[in-house]
């Protein structure tokens, strides 16, 4: 199958740097969002209504969770689409292998493909991909999610959505202990520089540690693009998926507790780098 015409569905902060990656591929880009205006410098044709998306090869979700992925689903089906079906927003994977049982009997190809990476990552495609679903319809559209980073298949249906939750998860422990480490270091006397080298050089480094200390906790700045109330999300998933499959009173369980704590503390949409504000007033 020769993939040509793509829908994509969600064009907020990350929609709106990836759509753009695939005009550049060469693909034509029909893009739908209630919100966003479409620059059109960017290529993309935009959409008015979603009864407009016939006839085209792929359409991709990039949705705030997998509740409106399935309303948006459900419209598209009224219009009898037949294309094949990519949610590539952060969903609840019990949600999306109810989706993709649904769509299986209607003979719709649906694929669940969450990334990592963020805006900056995202805007010069080299994200990290998680597809889970049938893998001979992942290879069908390598080619065009490749456009947007590195592609991994994670397994059956609704997996590509559990290993992001978790991914996230693991994120955000790595993150809280990199934080309460370095306050009581700098407590302790150690100055953050000493601090990073001594860390990064030895068995505690992580994501947090190599990459978002020195950008945005350390330099105050606390503007690395990925919100908080979305790693509360991913990481409340994470949770409830461990209780479910894995563990009675998981880690996970005070990890998300913490987050949303911080979150309610800290207000309107702030960074997830913010949370060392409020774990620096506690120590």
């Amino acid at each position: 199958m020769k993939i040509k015409n793509v829908g994509f569905i969600g064009l907020g902060a990350m929609g709106s740097v990836m759509a753009p990656l695939i005009v550049q591929a060469g693909y034509n880009v029909f893009g739908y969002d209630i919100h966003t205006k479409i620059d059109k410098s960017s290529g993309i044709k935009q959409v008015s209504n979603i009864r407009e998306f016939n006839n085209l090869d792929v359409i991709i979700f990039m949705l705030p969770n997998g509740k409106i992925v399935a309303d948006v689903t459900d419209e598209l089906l009224k219009n009898n689409t037949k294309s094949i079906l990519i949610d590539m927003s952060s969903s609840d994977p019990r949600d999306t292998k109810k989706l993709g049982k649904k769509l299986k009997v209607r003979d719709i190809k649906f694929l669940d493909a969450p990334v990592s990476g963020g805006v900056s990552r995202a805007k010069i495609g080299e994200l990290m991909i998680m597809a889970g679903g049938d893998e001979d319809h992942v290879k069908i559209v390598q080619e065009l999610l490749s456009v947007m980073g590195k592609v991994q298949f994670a397994g059956p249906m609704g997996s590509g959505h559990a290993i992001k939750a978790l991914n996230n998860y693991v994120s955000a422990a790595g993150l809280i202990a990199s934080f309460e480490a370095l306050a009581t270091a700098r407590s302790f006397g150690i100055k953050p520089d000493n601090f990073l080298k001594i860390i990064n050089g030895a068995t505690g480094k992580n994501n947090t540690t190599e990459v978002k200390l020195d950008k945005f906790v350390i330099s105050e700045k606390f503007n690395s693009g990925f919100a908080l109330d979305l790693m509360v999300k991913d990481v409340s998933i994470a949770d409830s998926l461990i209780k479910d499959l894995s563990a009675e009173k998981p880690l996970s369980e005070s990890v998300s507790n913490y987050l949303s704590k911080s979150l309610a503390e800290l207000g309107e949409n702030p960074d997830h780098t913010e949370v060392y504000k409020v774990l620096k007033k506690k120590l």
